[in-house]
């Protein structure tokens, strides 16, 4: 009876000292081989298309409209189609490098861009005429030289496009159903993704109600790149705008309704904005090594854009790309990046000045292991003839709905809850990017208790690699996944 009592005390203490001894833990990285191309992603075919959206009666018939862009390798019968919808201020092209790279890897297989209907309020003309004559002089005189002149890019006035006011997140779910019933026309499997805030639009299409079915039942899986509700939309907030005093900076939902204010962005990234930076990267295009005038001291093209979207010289590193170095310049420290980013900002710059003994700052790639998005890459795919990678007009309503409901979707008109959506769902972060680790999938996983819910954080990209990386892990996680489902 001693023995037993005293061999007992001694397993209550071993598993009393265990208990308080700090386990280890183990982490793994996904063992997943880099995807095989059947072909090189720039030969994958692309042709822009046009449906018949959602008539909203305000609207003109002409801006009615769903459009897509429409990646395809010729001789497949596309047993797959991927719709995939763009972030904030987001268009078609912002994912065309990953969409290439998926059809190249993936047999039968087709990427669907969206671009919503704001992207037809863009004036492009000049873009178009650079492409086609190969002369960057034109997009530089009309975009970056004569802004808000006769001969020059205009913004469209306000007041004549207020129809936009209605252009909330109802309208664009229901453009984006159109282009997914075309999509069931075509391949017997239709898989629906979003690149960040297009992340939480796919989520709210899940659960919307359509007159013929909730939004999951026309899709056999959902992919979610960097963007969730819970991080990217879906934040439980009243739809409110942005005052300074009595100054009404962004309009509300009630000032939208009234039709007062603009129904677009006028400050920030406002249309002259991205038309100049669209410009700036067509420049760096056709003209690399040309000098660029958006700085007090010289640089290339190419540096000029580098310099304003590179993760190393930006503000903010979540809404940048790894595409290489400034040489032949000089640097000071970034405040901003500090105060916006924490303890990765310090290791930020900015470019300052000219170097000793240079004639110009330029731009070098540099390793493909550091710098994950090919810069050439990524200029060619800003502007194209058929699409761009940004959204000029971006619906100040849509802003405003996307972060209004709450992740659930419990007793909230037009949508069934989340905890109904059964669809398989393949989450994928980045790690220097919005969703940096898995904690930030779970208000939406936990709201989607039963699904089959995978989630990976792929290390080091930023918020725009994981869409242009030219070697994407993405690519490999996404071609695995839709074997498996």
């Amino acid at each position: 009876m001693k023995q037993f009592f005293l061999k007992t005390i001694g397993i209550s203490l071993l598993l009393f000292t265990s208990s308080c001894l700090p386990l280890p833990q183990v982490y793994i990285n996904p063992d997943i081989a880099p995807a095989q191309y059947r072909m090189p992603p720039e030969s994958v075919k692309h042709t822009y298309m046009t449906l018949e959206g959602y008539p909203e009666p305000s609207t003109p018939e002409i801006y009615n409209k769903a459009y897509y862009l429409r990646y395809y390798a010729l001789g497949d019968k596309p047993g797959t189609v991927l719709v995939l919808m763009p972030g904030i201020f987001g268009g078609a092209t912002s994912v065309d490098i990953l969409a290439r790279q998926l059809v190249a890897a993936i047999p039968n297989l087709e990427v669907w861009a969206i671009d919503r209907r704001a992207n037809a309020l863009e004036d492009r003309s000049a873009m178009l005429e650079s492409l086609r004559k190969h002369d960057p002089g034109l997009a530089k005189a009309f975009y970056l030289e004569n802004t808000n002149q006769a001969q020059g890019f205009r913004p469209v006035d306000p007041e004549k496009v207020m129809f936009m006011a209605e252009w909330g997140l109802e309208v664009h779910l229901y453009d984006l159903h159109e282009v997914i019933k075309k999509a069931h026309t075509q391949a017997s499997r239709v898989i629906l993704g979003g690149h960040s805030l297009g992340g939480s639009m796919v989520n709210y299409y899940a659960a919307f109600e359509f007159p013929d079915g909730p939004g999951f039942t026309f899709i056999d899986g959902l992919l979610l790149i960097d963007g969730v509700l819970g991080r990217t939309g879906g934040f439980d907030r009243e739809p409110q705008g942005l005052n300074l005093g009595p100054i009404e900076l962004i309009p509300g939902i009630e000032s939208l309704n009234e039709h007062r204010g603009s129904p677009y962005l006028t400050i920030g990234l406002t249309p002259e904005f991205q038309a100049r930076r669209e410009a700036m990267a067509l420049l760096a295009h056709l003209d690399p090594k040309g000098l660029s005038e958006a700085f007090k001291f010289p640089v290339t093209n190419r540096a000029a854009v580098g310099i304003q979207n590179d993760e190393q010289y930006v503000a903010s590193t979540a809404f940048s790309s790894s595409l290489g170095e400034a040489t032949g310049a000089t640097f000071a420290g970034n405040i901003t990046a500090v105060f916006l980013g924490g303890v990765e900002g310090v290791y930020n710059q900015t470019v300052s000045g000219l170097a000793a003994g240079y004639d110009y700052v330029d731009w070098i790639q540099g390793d493909p292991l550091d710098e994950h998005s090919n810069f050439s890459e990524v200029v060619k795919a800003w502007s194209t003839l058929e699409s761009n990678r940004t959204e000029w007009y971006f619906p100040i309503r849509l802003f405003l709905e996307i972060g209004q409901y709450n992740v659930r979707l419990e007793n909230t008109p037009g949508f069934i809850p989340n905890s109904l959506v059964t669809t398989p769902t393949l989450a994928v972060g980045a790690g220097r990017g919005l969703v940096t680790s898995l904690e930030r999938f779970s208000a939406y996983g936990n709201a989607r208790i039963g699904s089959a819910f995978s989630s990976y954080i792929i290390p080091d990209f930023t918020h725009l690699d994981i869409v242009q990386a030219q070697e994407n892990p993405l690519v490999a996680f996404v071609q695995r996944w839709l074997e498996q489902l």
